[in-house]
């Protein structure tokens, strides 16, 4: 984002409605949101609200896929360290019971 002006010094120096919109592109930043998403929503093609609740829902995805992958290996815990080591979690994702024993 360009400054809105620069001191003598040649520090950048932006005013309000700059700082706005970079406090809106970290924010966005922040949640995940892609550069060219975040640049739509500066440039005002994209509605904040319409960005936020497509971001939401895609989060309730990960939510539901990170629950069903916990529930998976959650019982592993309380099992013997044999049924741990031979047991097979499936899947790309690291799951700590399989490992709990080395």
């Amino acid at each position: 984002m360009a400054p809105t002006t620069r001191s003598p010094a040649g520090y950048r120096l932006y005013d309000l409605d700059a700082l706005l919109r970079l406090e809106l592109l970290r924010t966005l930043r922040e949640l995940g949101m892609d550069l060219g998403t975040i640049q739509r929503v500066l440039d005002r093609e994209l509605a904040v609200a319409d960005v936020a609740a497509a971001h939401a829902d895609a989060t309730d995805v990960q939510i539901r896929v990170l629950r069903r992958r916990r529930s998976v290996c959650e019982p592993w815990p309380e099992a013997g360290p044999a049924l741990r080591r031979s047991s097979s979690c499936t899947g790309s994702h690291s799951c700590p019971a399989r490992n709990a024993d080395g």
